[in-house]
């Protein structure tokens, strides 16, 4: 026989319920309160709870909360009932972990519904042993109350992150922040993984060992681009077993947050947190990764997947104030290929367009570390030089020369072809100006064109007739001024 409990407060609507559950072989048995109906559950578990939603004291909801939140009933289906059909209702049912919510002038649908959740849950749950508590019942609720808060609290803190400007760096600080107030550790760490990136917070004496923890307990290696935060907010001491937990988003795995906990081991505060911070990441991690997309979109040339022009000029802006403020040496390379016209008029424009994906490809390989390469526009493209000035920008420039006269390009038809290129170089001067320097390397790059094409030429200085030396095809020596 299936065991009912049925908690009301109403002596005629509980006497109601209890008779007509009777007469349909239910055994039924009644609570005037959630107090009462609680130790009963945790004492003898039922079959089912059908509850009252609002009631004095201990509500329906705070019942259900404390039910769903104990082993030994939470498997046991509760029904919460009320007498008003409200949407406001119906939602604190489903939140608080209601098997189902039925209106009190409905009785057919309340016997339907034990019927159907007698089908979907196992008829011999496990058994889980009871341990009666010292604690009152209504001082349990209030606990699970308590906790359902901070929980709430957190979880709006983490999803707060998400307006951070779309700035990875951003929606880390601010959640080490946070972190650091509601739990003691030793590190905190974050993976995102679109585009991969490692955030550390940490103690600055323990930053090294911090991110050797964090890179094994999240599987991650030294090709991916580690930033540490460090302050005195994080604690010290010996390594303890770190807690992981995956940041879903869309249905997949986007990410994944890490906690090295202090020397005392993980206490089930931590393990809550690291729970949350997984569960509510997943939007501000997103957000993260659309806005780099949208920016990588609007910085990239849609067809070499390089920075467009627009971005270029932000990167040359920005190594133009370092070369302004610090010295740090500044040269370019204007590379234009050679007789372009003549591959879009004889093998077609998808021929051209393979080929510019190709020079893409060759220049993005070529390049170093502190390079950035920029499809200028149609067949010209830029690369700044960090931390680089005359004459050393002629050996990359000769380099990336002859990798291109050696490249074989596959056309779409199935062929093969060969092309050159002719390079403009120019370092920054004190004084001049951005559009200055890409001019001069304009020039040489025109001069290289005149002397008959793959070649590199270098702008020296800024005179009103500027001396050009050039670097010949075959050895990269100086040649006398123009």
């Amino acid at each position: 026989m299936i065991r009912v409990l049925l908690v009301d407060d109403s002596p005629s609507a509980r006497h109601v319920l209890e008779q007509r559950l009777s007469e349909r072989g239910y055994e039924v048995t009644s609570a005037a309160d959630g107090v009462a109906a609680a130790e009963l559950a945790l004492s003898q578990p039922p079959d089912f709870v059908v509850t009252d939603l609002w009631m004095p004291g201990v509500s329906g909801v705070q019942l259900c909360r404390l039910l769903r939140a104990e082993p030994r009933t939470a498997h046991v289906p509760i029904i919460l009932i009320t007498g008003e059909s409200q949407r406001r209702s119906r939602f604190w049912a489903r939140t608080a972990g209601a098997a189902d919510y039925v209106a009190k002038n409905d009785p057919a649908r309340l016997f339907d519904t034990l019927e159907r959740l007698a089908a979907e849950f196992p008829a011999n749950p496990p058994e889980v042993a009871y341990a009666a508590s010292r604690t009152p019942v209504q001082h349990r609720i209030f606990q699970r109350l308590d906790a359902a808060l901070f929980e709430s609290v957190v979880a709006g803190e983490v999803r707060a992150l998400a307006h951070a400007e779309g700035e990875a760096d951003s929606v880390f600080r601010g959640l080490a922040k946070f972190a650091s107030e509601v739990a003691a550790y030793r590190w905190l760490a974050v993976q995102f993984r679109a585009p991969s990136r490692l955030f550390v917070h940490s103690d600055p004496s323990e930053c090294v060992a911090a991110e050797a923890e964090a890179r094994a307990a999240l599987n991650v290696g030294p090709e991916v681009e580690a930033v540490r935060v460090t302050d005195d907010r994080a604690g010290t001491g010996r390594p303890t077993p770190p807690l992981v937990a995956e940041v879903r988003g869309g249905g997949r795995g986007i990410g994944a947050v890490a906690l090295g906990p202090s020397p005392r081991g993980a206490s089930s505060e931590d393990r809550q947190l690291v729970s949350i911070f997984a569960a509510e990441l997943g939007g501000p991690l997103r957000i993260v990764a659309l806005v780099e997309q949208a920016r990588h979109l609007a910085m990239s040339d849609p067809l070499t997947g390089l920075l467009n022009r627009r971005a270029g000029m932000d990167v040359l802006l920005r190594s133009f104030a370092s070369f302004e403020r610090h010295g740090h040496p500044l040269a370019i390379m204007l590379l234009d290929i050679d007789h372009f016209k003549r591959v879009n008029d004889t093998h077609g424009h998808e021929s051209g367009d393979a080929v510019l994906s190709g020079v893409a490809d060759v220049l993005r390989a070529m390049a170093r570390r502190t390079d950035f390469v920029v499809r200028w526009g149609g067949e010209e493209f830029v690369v700044v030089l960090g931390n680089t000035g005359l004459p050393a920008a002629a050996i990359p420039a000769e380099r990336l020369r002859k990798a291109l006269m050696e490249h074989q390009f596959h056309l779409p038809d199935g062929g093969d072809l060969q092309i050159t290129g002719s390079i403009g170089i120019a370092a920054a001067l004190k004084g001049e100006r951005i559009d200055a320097l890409i001019a001069r390397a304009d020039q040489a790059m025109y001069l290289a064109k005149s002397r008959g094409r793959n070649r590199c030429v270098i702008h020296e200085a800024n005179a009103v007739v500027p001396p050009l030396a050039a670097v010949s095809p075959s050895t990269p020596a100086k040649d006398a001024a123009v």
